[in-house]
């Protein structure tokens, strides 16, 4: 189900893009569709989850807690919009590689007699990867500064998350997330500039759902090449 899910989400944010062009047949001098390739870094929030399996005096008190590290941002997207109007729609579709997310497993056992508590620390690497599908409005600015034309962007699509094995077994039964999907809301900034014949486009934004039982912000930092695959006529 879930290798069907991302072909499917593509399908329908392409269908989206290229309706408006397929309904305006007779405005098509005005419209612009543009791919953008994109790379960059995700930087999640540091705290993803923290789960107790035990918690009280008579036991010992056991918990996992785990954080998301940065990882490689790889996506592409396709952008269309009126020119004269200067508003666009953007549909993306991401993948992130080399992700891990940071697992400690903490045992704090009870006092015995006149011995300190003992507390046991256990570590564990799981690889992680996230799927990142969204439609976006592009707020261009009126102006531009030295040829850069920066832009607001608000939109939502969906997130997947996926979780391989642990790099060790797993002997404490530590509390590990599932695969999983959630929707998103995206807030950012970005600027579309041209260098060496070439328009890029440079873009920081915010992906925020819920997941684990709390609000995750993922920092996306990406940048790519505006390759125009219909100008204005």
């Amino acid at each position: 189900m879930r290798n069907r899910a991302v072909p499917s989400a593509l399908g329908l944010l392409l269908a989206a893009l290229l309706a408006p062009a397929h309904s305006s047949i007779h405005a098509q001098e005005h419209i612009s569709v543009r791919v953008i390739p994109r790379v960059g870094l995700t930087s999640p929030d540091s705290y993803f989850y923290e789960e107790f399996a035990n918690f009280g005096n008579d036991e010992p008190t056991e918990w996992t807690n785990g954080s998301l590290g940065r990882a490689l941002y790889l996506g592409i997207a396709l952008e269309t919009g009126y020119e004269d109007r200067g508003i666009f729609l953007r549909g993306e579709l991401a993948h992130t590689f080399e992700g891990w997310l940071s697992v400690v497993h903490g045992v704090i056992r009870p006092r015995v007699l006149f011995d300190p508590p003992e507390i046991i620390y256990t570590a564990l690497d799981v690889p992680t990867s996230l799927t990142f599908a969204a439609l976006q409005v592009i707020l261009p600015a009126r102006f531009e500064a030295a040829g850069i034309r920066p832009y607001g962007l608000v939109g939502g699509g969906g997130k997947w998350y996926h979780f391989g094995s642990p790099s060790e077994p797993n002997t404490v039964e530590a509390i590990l997330p599932s695969d999983g999907f959630t929707a998103t809301l995206e807030l950012g900034v970005g600027a579309s500039f041209s260098l060496f014949g070439f328009s890029f486009d440079a873009q920081a934004r915010d992906d925020i759902n819920r997941y684990c039982g709390k609000t995750q912000h993922d920092l996306v930092y990406s940048g790519g090449v505006r390759w125009t695959l219909r100008g204005p006529g």
